[in-house]
């Protein structure tokens, strides 16, 4: 691949990243958690920061080294990928012109051996965070080849693969009136080291155009180079595939995604500062003895639990406390947060005063109705993304854009998922069983047994077929037996 020098700086960035990057971060950040990430203390906030008189450094540094995080952000996203993911995708392609290229590619998306389905299940939590670029790409050519025609490429086994990139990966990007990709640029990082006494290789960022790609080698230091290979690619489509939980309706605004965490980090980052200045008001809660009638050089130097200690005649100890009632309203405030979690999560978990009002189970109903229709919309955006993904490497394999109903491609992601706790459906069965009107609608009753069976066993367990066809057969209207 011919590089050449080129003053074009890849690495900059467009107003929107600038704008948005921080929220992302945000988002990475607490899907994950990392220690160093809290006691770093980047979303602790510093009493008076800003100010003549900011919180000492001593007392901040402390918080840091106490802080935890309590929110759901990665629990809230775990729950989707596992419903969705409780058994695998069905692919077919039996009937596709191009059956052995996608037999292929599916069992190798990356180059490196990843299935698809590991694919999409990471690109799935990428989906939930902060979205993701489906990029189709090509593997490189060695650097004694040069490819010229599509026959060159498939000489030097040049093929399609999949990068899976953030928003945070996407630095520049245009739209058309449609919001597609007029063209993008990516940062693909440094070059991995060739061995372990080597330094990484330059960094490299991608640009596609509906026509074009362009691969930027930049080297760091104190001045700067990059250099761009560049070279056709003639689908007349810029080949990415977007998948994002929501997208801005702002015109202004073209690709900028909204995630499952876009209105739930704000508030977890709110808990997080909370916690800590309760911890804080605990820390100085802890009560102080004073001891009347005594000189201060005849008290102990030490005290613990289950000591001896002897004072002279008319001392009196007296135990001192400042009032806790703000930590208690601080709980409050903690619990009010956490529904407003879980609620914006579409799980809802009755707390406090709410536990009568979710009694009957009409609301925690309806939010579980709430969370398995979006789980059952995203299987159907999960759906079309591997359609538009497979359309676009076969396209990319045979270098010219091939129709849709061409393709021959279908997947079915999972939309039977778990949302109740066995007890609670087994009641349920229970509940319509003592209604005495299965022989009345004998399939409705078999609705409620396989439910218990999804909930009990994965599709993919060898005992799944044998009881869902015994639930199917069964006779569930026969008489019960006479008593003698």
């Amino acid at each position: 691949m011919d590089f050449t020098v080129t003053e074009f700086d890849p690495s900059t960035t467009n107003d929107l990243y600038e704008l948005f990057a921080p929220a992302w971060r945000a988002n990475r950040d607490f899907a994950e958690m990392h220690e160093h990430v809290l006691r770093g203390g980047e979303y602790l906030d510093r009493f008076g920061q800003g100010t003549s008189t900011p919180e000492p450094a001593g007392q901040y540094q402390w918080r840091k080294d106490a802080a935890f995080a309590m929110d759901y952000c990665s629990d809230l996203v775990d729950l989707r990928v596992g419903n969705l993911f409780r058994t695998p995708p069905a692919r077919t392609w039996d009937d596709s012109p191009y059956a052995e290229f996608i037999a292929a590619f599916v069992n190798d998306v990356d180059g490196a051996g990843t299935t698809m389905d590991a694919f999409m299940r990471r690109a799935l939590r990428e989906y939930y965070v902060n979205g993701v670029d489906i990029v189709v790409d090509k593997t490189a050519a060695g650097p004694a080849a040069a490819p010229v025609t599509l026959a060159d490429e498939r000489s030097l086994a040049i093929r399609p693969t999949l990068t899976a990139l953030t928003p945070l990966e996407r630095l520049d990007w245009a739209c058309d009136a449609a919001g597609r990709y007029c063209w993008v640029r990516y940062d693909l990082g440094a070059e991995p080291a060739v061995d372990e006494t080597a330094a990484p290789g330059p960094r490299q960022y991608l640009t596609l155009t509906a026509d074009q790609w362009r691969l930027y080698r930049s080297s760091g230091g104190a001045s700067p180079q990059s250099a761009v290979a560049a070279g056709p690619m003639g689908l007349g489509v810029v080949p990415v595939v977007s998948f994002y939980y929501g997208e801005s309706i702002r015109p202004d605004w073209r690709k900028v995604p909204l995630s499952l965490l876009t209105r739930i980090v704000p508030l977890a980052r709110a808990m997080l500062n909370l916690v800590s200045q309760g911890q804080l008001d605990l820390y100085m809660a802890i009560g102080v003895l004073a001891a009347l009638g005594v000189e201060a050089e005849q008290l102990p130097t030490e005290l613990s639990p289950m000591c001896w200690l002897a004072l002279p005649e008319g001392a009196a100890v007296q135990h001192i406390r400042p009032a806790v009632e703000h930590v208690a309203e601080k709980r409050q405030w903690l619990s009010l947060m956490t529904e407003a979690m879980l609620r914006m999560g579409k799980v809802y978990v009755p707390l406090g005063e709410n536990q009568r009002r979710a009694g009957s189970g009409v609301q925690v109903q309806a939010e579980r109705t709430d969370l398995d229709n979006e789980m059952a919309a995203t299987a159907g955006a999960a759906e079309q993304v591997e359609r538009d993904v497979i359309r676009l490497a076969v396209s990319r394999h045979e270098g010219r854009l091939i129709p849709h109903e061409q393709i021959g491609y279908s997947v079915e992601y999972n939309r039977q998922y778990v949302l109740a706790g066995v007890r609670e459906i087994l009641d349920q069965a229970r509940g319509f069983m003592d209604l005495s009107v299965t022989a009345a609608v004998p399939d409705l009753a078999r609705v409620f047994l396989r439910r218990v069976l999804d909930q009990l066993l994965k599709k993919d367990d060898p005992r799944y077929k044998a009881i869902a066809e015994q639930i199917r057969q069964g006779d569930l209207v026969a008489s019960p037996p006479s008593a003698e």
